[in-house]
């Protein structure tokens, strides 16, 4: 009796193990993100934010541009000129500036989550509306750029989101 549940377990517990572990470090795919601001600048409508730099251990993950009535994400259509920009840090945070020129309203509410307003804050060139998640779990700076909105989101605290906010710039 040992013996045949012997033979039944141990495939088991093999299976199991494999299919539980956790990798060491996620393979993260990296984009390359300069060229996507450099369209994005030529056809936005609106001065786009992007760093010119960024620290050498943060991962570009998502580098994106719609024009208006374009696919967006799965089956959706972008209301307005969209770029994405985001990047993971050396910290795991993901953080990304979304910028369009669609309705505001709509626009803020889904890419943050349907946060409310918590204050202002001044960071780089620009003064920023800080908004957070219901869940208070999601942090965004929001302001206007042109004719557009751009809306920084982590899930990370305001200071993490306004270091990030210093780096953009339009040119």
């Amino acid at each position: 009796m040992f013996l045949s549940l012997a033979v039944i377990l141990v495939p088991v517990l093999l299976i199991v193990w494999f299919f539980t572990k956790t990798p060491d470090e996620p393979n993260i795919q990296q984009v390359d993100w300069k060229p996507m601001v450099a369209s994005a600048r030529t056809h936005a409508g609106y001065p786009v934010l992007a760093p010119k730099e960024v620290p050498e251990d943060w991962r570009p993950t998502k580098a994106r541009y719609a024009n208006k009535g374009d696919r967006w994400v799965g089956d959706t259509v972008s209301a307005g000129n969209r770029w994405e920009l985001g990047f993971l840090t050396s910290e795991n945070v993901y953080l990304a500036v979304n910028q369009s020129d669609e309705p505001a309203r709509a626009f803020v509410a889904s890419v943050t989550r349907s946060a409310s307003e918590e204050g202002k804050v001044k960071a780089g060139q620009y003064t920023w509306t800080k908004m957070v998640s219901p869940d208070g779990r999601t942090r965004a700076l929001m302001t206007k750029v042109g004719s557009s909105t751009a809306v920084i989101v982590a899930d990370a605290d305001y200071r993490v989101l306004a270091d990030y906010a210093g780096m953009l710039t339009t040119s």
